[in-house]
């Protein structure tokens, strides 16, 4: 389910992009899709081998995934501003990442009830800190305090800037939610909290997207 998401997500990107971007995307579709064909044609055998076999093609595309967005900001950024933006892009990215891995590994739940919570808990709380991290890096000059203040339009008299803080609170209430929610033993406490996750993502991509809207 992961490789597939991940080759969809990268089949979008060719689409969505150009030069030599496209030929990174390119790369991370074929290799998604090619891991996907393996493990379903010889999954029996890549479960003794999964841990080291994922690791290694996982580390493959993040590195690849990360040189491709800081590409993006090379082509329009130096010095402290190229630091900032390849931040940015990074945490940012992560940040989107991680709510929808934990959404969909709290799928996972519902349909093998047994297993451990301790997975999820934790990709809750490492949402929580990308998120504190990317909304740090949102508030440096220039940031979005400068769009609240008007110094800087953003085309509606302020109004997107408080969607971004909005979005930014609503997200970490709800990941904080969902966090606590796995506390409960019930079975229903992990479909409460992939329900929380589903409304975390699309608050969480107001983090991201509204500011780059803004400064685009």
């Amino acid at each position: 389910m992961m490789w597939s998401v991940i080759a969809s997500f990268g089949f979008l990107s060719v689409i969505s992009s150009k030069g030599s971007v496209k030929i990174s995307g390119v790369i991370v579709t074929l290799l998604a899709t090619a891991l996907l064909i393996l493990i379903v044609i010889r999954r029996k055998r890549i479960r003794e081998h999964a841990d080291i076999l994922e690791n290694v093609l996982g580390f493959g595309l993040f590195f690849l995934a990360g040189r491709t967005l800081l590409m993006l900001s090379w082509e329009k950024f130096s010095g402290f501003d190229l630091f900032l933006e390849s931040a940015r892009l990074l945490v940012g990215g992560a940040l989107l990442g991680v709510v929808t891995a934990a959404m969909l590994l709290g799928h996972w739940y519902l349909v093998q009830p047994g297993l451990t919570r301790k997975p999820i808990a934790r990709m809750c709380v490492a949402s929580m800190v990308i998120l504190a991290i990317d909304v740090f890096l949102w508030l440096v000059p220039t940031s979005m305090i400068d769009v609240i203040k008007g110094d800087i339009s953003d085309g509606w008299g302020g109004t997107l800037g408080y969607m971004w803080v909005g979005s930014a609170v609503t997200t970490s209430v709800l990941l904080f939610v969902a966090n606590k929610a796995l506390k409960e033993k019930s079975y229903s406490a992990v479909m409460a909290t992939t329900g929380l996750l589903y409304l975390a993502i699309l608050v969480a991509n107001g983090v991201e997207l509204i500011p780059r809207a803004i400064f685009s």
